[in-house]
């Protein structure tokens, strides 16, 4: 479970991975991926390129849970693209607490789509975790899919948020300035500046420049404790194979006492 200091103080552990679907030796690096996400155990993650047919979420959860034998089991909730789009990518939530409600929203542009859940802490709290893969061609249309979800956030009433994902988009860039209305970037507040990237990694070979597009970002109703980049190991026979093209990034939040 969970670090807990005290009752009114819980602690979570939140990440985000884009998982590459399963294009670029999928079979080979699955169980490496399971193995770190067991490793990590985050008490939530958002996932971004999820093949939908079959299920791809639905065997990282499956063999997660057969791998960790948690009571109770890590659930999903997972968003198809729009249009159809959806039959083939999406993105979902894995959550180790109760998701005691969930939904999506339309981006509209690219087939993209954000999606949410409210989860219950140990203490009864509620915290709303957002899950977000924005256009990875436009920057313009990322501006507008960020300016919707900030909107969007803007309704949802008083329970402390982050957003986690794939932005596409740079610690500097309009997108991130549109976001930095309400949110705050976990990794930078913890650290004191981003990473070098979080993509790619060797299972790209032949890309010569790094980029950070992946993030967890908070309001200022959490407070950020640590944050460091995860699924960043490669296989022990293999250092080009990783569990994504893409690096996490997690973070240990606590809600701050009202």
């Amino acid at each position: 479970m969970s670090d807990v200091d005290e009752p009114s103080s819980p602690r979570l552990r939140i990440a985000t991975l884009n998982v590459r679907n399963t294009a670029d030796r999928w079979r080979e690096r699955r169980e490496l991926l399971v193995a770190q996400l067991a490793e990590l155990r985050p008490d939530v993650i958002g996932v971004q390129e999820l093949r939908r047919r079959p299920s791809q979420v639905r065997w990282i959860t499956r063999h997660l849970n057969q791998s960790l034998a948690l009571e109770p089991p890590y659930r999903y909730h997972s968003t198809g693209k729009a249009g159809l789009w959806g039959l083939w990518e999406g993105i979902a939530l894995l959550s180790r607490l109760p998701i005691v409600a969930r939904g999506s929203l339309d981006l509209g542009g690219e087939h993209r789509v954000a999606n949410w859940v409210r989860v219950r802490l140990l203490d009864g709290t509620i915290l709303e975790v957002h899950n977000a893969h924005l256009s990875s061609r436009d920057e313009g249309l990322r501006d507008k899919q960020a300016r919707l979800i900030i909107d969007h956030l803007a309704t949802r009433g008083e329970a402390p948020t982050l957003l986690v994902g794939d932005l596409n988009a740079g610690p500097t860039s309009p997108t991130l300035r549109v976001l930095g209305e309400r949110l705050r970037c976990a990794y930078t507040l913890a650290n004191g500046e981003e990473p070098t990237k979080t993509w790619p990694t060797a299972l790209r070979p032949g890309i010569t420049h790094g980029r950070v597009i992946d993030y967890v970002l908070v309001d200022d109703r959490l407070e950020v404790l640590d944050a460091w980049l995860t699924f960043d190991r490669p296989a022990s026979t293999d250092p080009t194979l990783f569990p994504s093209d893409h690096l996490g990034i997690a973070a240990t939040v606590r809600v701050r006492p009202r």
